[in-house]
């Protein structure tokens, strides 16, 4: 939550002309409610990764030249990630809780970041997960969009992918 996963996401689909998917959008679209707050609320959390597995495993399977954002909490369950793995690299955009806490101040609409203390306990949970599973790690602290974005191209280009 809060590394800038949908904004750096969005430019870097127009740099590369790749589409951009958005996990929680296509969650939203099998669940038939409005916000993942209410997927949460209505249905709860376990309903919510289980979608997120369906929508993992799918986009797997379809994500031929893709940006894929996924949300903070794809880590929990391995099979996400294996199957996002199947024909693409994860990158980790490494964001500290106090930068996190900073750019979601006022954002009521996270149902995961309301207690700021469970946040911080959730966020020191996930570190170890994002590291295994990251081919890469991005440092996004004090970095803008287009820094991010650039490091992210130049570390793909290194890789002979372009």
């Amino acid at each position: 939550m809060g590394s800038g996963k949908s904004s750096v996401a969005k430019q870097l689909s127009e740099k590369l002309s790749w589409p951009a998917i958005e996990m929680d959008e296509l969650i939203l679209k099998k669940s038939g409610r409005r916000s993942v707050g209410e997927i949460f609320e209505k249905d709860g959390e376990i309903t919510f990764r289980e979608l997120e597995i369906a929508v993992a495993k799918d986009t797997g399977r379809r994500m031929d030249k893709a940006i894929v954002s996924t949300g903070g909490g794809v880590v929990v369950n391995r099979i996400n990630l294996d199957y996002l793995k199947t024909k693409g690299k994860v990158f980790y955009l490494k964001t500290s809780f106090r930068v996190i806490k900073s750019r979601l101040k006022g954002d009521c609409i996270r149902p995961l970041f309301k207690n700021k203390s469970m946040a911080k306990k959730l966020f020191e949970m996930r570190q170890s997960l994002y590291k295994a599973y990251a081919d890469f790690s991005i440092n996004t602290d004090d970095k803008n969009i287009d820094m991010i974005v650039n490091n992210l191209l130049k570390k793909y280009e290194n890789l002979g992918e372009k």
